[in-house]
């Protein structure tokens, strides 16, 4: 059994050790039951481990206790919906408890975080924190390699981290305070090591154990900060992306927006005169003027506008699984909104203002909420295998009232959104002619969108007394409505031509799908209710809707098929022409959004395979940088003993140079050996040698002859190859990196008379 000093220093260190990886975890749950489940969890585990060292348990009896404590802690504390007065487990507890211990893991991973205590997703943090524990206090007091203890919470380390977010920077403060424990726990491990020594008859100088305990922690100082400093210098030479790359960047999600038809395309069946009265949904609690969003369209190829993109994920976001709750920090009020949807509208389920939550009404209303995703980015939710009519919730929101929006003297934001096809040219003609004589990205939007909305007609060409009106979103039929004369479309042609004319004039802009704004706060929708509006992102404001559908009016007689240039009227009287700047003084020529330089694939290619190689080579830089600096501190070492003024110095110097060669190679020295059975030990032949001049320069009065300390050095060279020759490569290796010779070893201060070597 371990010394209580021993133990003690253990049970500190697994604790303080333990706790950091619980603050690692902390941004997955954010949630008040997991502060309960890691105190409990980690003090329960370290007690198992501290009772199975003190009764000498076996290791299968540590591993009996531990399930025990899980199983019997396991629901109240990673499960708590399924326990009866929150301490019984129920049948289906212990179910999910097991399940969890597996599929647990992947679930975190294709969820929406943070997760709280949702279902049994506390389970792979109990499992952690319990087992971990454990484990690190065992190793540390019943094994012979006790450091090894500090990589269990260092590797936990890092599967919190993977586990995590893919959008927060990496928790340096926390890595820095566990490297710090740890470090602390070697320097301690390292002194009790000294104190058992001692007490089995080592060194008799307790000053010089002391100093060996000093070096070995200004070491693993040492090492620390040239690790540090490496990671420093790689950062600075190859920036991280803004975005991690974690577990959750890699696993597949189940559901892609992509595989099913654009909303945007059946737009028109909501207008057929069979259903276009018909009731399609039911809402009730939300403010006046809210907006009910069904979709966010955010890419367009040039024949549909859709849901995502498979070539720019950050910009698209991703659709994921939600917790219970989610956590969202933006200014409105907190509401719950009933919804019934009357008529189905596909996979995707309509929502209001920024989710949070939502509870389902029913029988299988757990089932079904376990089947909703979705997409932080654009808002948009969606129920995997589709939203039957019938369905009805209770959606937790936060809805903000929506201000004025002066588009003319706003100025475009930088939101990242997916690229979109080329825009025709009669559209860019049509956009110069109605923004002729208008300076500012602001002003040109707010005059495009105010011209579609007096040039445009609503009709949609399902009734025989409206006039014609092909539906679709594609080139070709955006070429057709702003050539035609009157311009007749409806909410599906508009809002697509709006958003690729705030694309084109450098606003990041998106297609929304939906129903509002509402006139009250309850409200029947018909099905000829749905309509589309455009979001775009304003500097210093975010996404902003905005109206883009033309009012409903008579529509006059179609004018002929031809080209009619639109251009604002000019002033009777030109301005005076003023003369232009000479040439080094005039500004270069603006860049409009679309016209982007083609991109060389070869060239991309080698940007990439660049960027790779910069990271792969940090990353060995890093971990090669304990491993330089431990051969870096023997060759400063020895470059000092060499070059020493005093050749008295240097002789001694030489020796201790040979007793740190003999050591790193494995070379057992015994306390209170004297130079001349140190040299039978290291079995060279000039070992010999070197004792018996090392013995005469350190107490006899006469100084060394001239050129004596060349000789023993040009010696002891010879030693130090004559070790590696009979050792093999991976012996090599293994002294070239050995720390025995840095931190002191038995018989190195001998307490005698003579002079101390550098």
């Amino acid at each position: 059994m371990a010394r209580p000093a021993v133990l003690a220093s253990a049970i500190a260190m697994t604790l303080a050790s333990w706790a950091i990886v619980a603050v690692a975890l902390w941004p997955i749950y954010r949630a008040l039951p997991f502060v309960v489940l890691a105190a409990i969890a980690i003090s329960v585990g370290t007690a198992v481990a501290t009772a199975g060292a003190l009764l000498r348990w076996a290791g299968w009896g540590v591993l009996l206790a531990t399930v025990a404590v899980f199983t019997i802690l396991g629901v109240p504390l990673a499960v708590p919906a399924r326990t009866v007065y929150g301490v019984l487990p129920e049948p289906a507890g212990l179910l999910e408890l097991a399940a969890g211990v597996v599929l647990g893991w992947r679930q975190l991973l294709t969820i929406e975080l943070p997760v709280g205590s949702y279902e049994s997703l506390l389970v792979p943090a109990f499992v952690l924190l319990l087992a971990g524990p454990v484990i690190t206090l065992s190793i540390a007091v019943r094994t012979a390699r006790p450091a090894l203890a500090a990589a269990v919470p260092a590797l936990a380390f890092l599967l919190a981290i993977a586990l995590g977010r893919d959008d927060r920077p990496l928790p340096l403060g926390s890595a820095a305070v566990l490297a710090v424990v740890l470090m602390l726990w070697m320097a301690a491990l390292r002194r009790h090591r000294r104190t058992d020594l001692l007490r089995a008859g080592g060194p008799s100088n307790p000053q010089d154990a002391r100093a060996a305990v000093v070096r070995a922690f200004a070491s693993a100082v040492v090492l620390l900060l040239i690790a540090v400093g490496g990671g420093i210098a790689a950062a600075l030479a190859a920036p991280l992306p803004d975005e991690r790359v974690v577990l959750r960047s890699l696993v597949e999600r189940p559901f892609d927006p992509r595989e099913l038809p654009s909303p945007l395309s059946g737009y028109r069946a909501a207008f057929d005169p069979a259903v276009a009265d018909s009731p399609a949904l039911r809402v009730a609690g939300a403010p006046e003027g809210a907006r009910i969003r069904v979709a966010t369209l955010d890419s367009y190829d040039g024949v549909v506008f859709a849901v995502g993109s498979d070539e720019v994920a950050a910009a698209s976001g991703r659709f994921v699984r939600i917790p219970t709750e989610r956590d969202v920090d933006v200014p409105g009020e907190r509401l719950d909104i009933e919804i019934e949807v009357l008529r189905s509208l596909g996979s995707w389920l309509p929502t209001v203002g920024v989710f949070r939550g939502v509870r389902f009404l029913g029988d299988d209303a757990a089932d079904v909420r376990d089947r909703v995703r979705l997409n932080t980015t654009t808002g948009t939710a969606a129920l995997l295998g589709g939203t039957p009519a019938g369905t009805a919730y209770v959606l937790d929101a936060v809805v903000a009232e929506e201000a004025p929006l002066d588009l003319a003297r706003s100025a475009p934001g930088a939101s990242a959104v997916p690229g979109i096809a080329a825009v025709p040219d009669e559209l860019r003609a049509w956009l110069e002619g109605v923004t002729a004589g208008i300076d500012g990205a602001g002003p040109r939007l707010d005059a495009a969108l105010e011209a579609i909305r007096e040039q445009g007609y609503i009709s949609h060409g399902v009734d025989p007394d409206e006039p014609a009106s092909r539906s679709g979103h594609s080139l070709d039929r955006l070429a057709e409505l702003i050539t035609r004369r009157p311009m007749v479309g409806d909410a599906e042609q508009y809002a697509v031509l709006a958003a690729l004319v705030a694309r084109e004039l450098g606003f990041p802009s998106r297609v929304v799908l939906g129903y509002g704004p509402l006139e009250g706060r309850s409200a029947t929708l018909r099905a000829d209710a749905l309509t589309a509006w455009i979001e775009v992102d304003v500097l210093e404001r975010g996404w902003t809707p905005v109206d883009v559908v033309p009012p409903e009016r008579e529509i006059p007689p179609q004018e002929p098929q031809e080209p009619v240039p639109v251009s604002r009227p000019q002033n009777a009287v030109q301005p005076p022409v003023e003369p232009p700047p000479p040439a080094d003084e005039q500004a270069p020529p603006a860049t409009e959004p679309t016209e982007r330089p083609a991109a060389d694939p070869i060239l991309e290619l080698l940007l990439a395979i660049a960027r790779i190689a910069a990271i792969v080579l940090a990353a060995l830089a890093l971990l090669a940088a304990p491993f330089v600096g431990v051969v870096a501190a023997k060759a400063g070492r020895r470059r000092r003993r060499r070059r020493a003024a005093d050749p008295t110095l240097r002789i001694l110097g030489g020796w201790r140079e040979l007793t740190d060669a003999a050591v790193d190679h494995g070379v057992d020295l015994p306390a209170g050996a004297t130079r001349r059975e140190v040299a039978v030990l290291v079995g060279q032949p000039q070992a010999g040698v070197l004792a018996r001049v090392a013995d005469r320069v350190d107490y006899a009065p006469e100084p060394p002859e001239p050129g004596e300390a060349d000789r023993v050095w040009s010696a002891v060279d010879a030693v130090r190859a004559g070790l590696d020759a009979r050792a093999g490569r991976r012996e090599r290796w293994r002294a070239a990196l050995s720390l025995r010779s840095l931190r002191g070893y038995r018989g190195r201060s001998k307490g005698q008379r003579g002079r101390r070597a550098p």
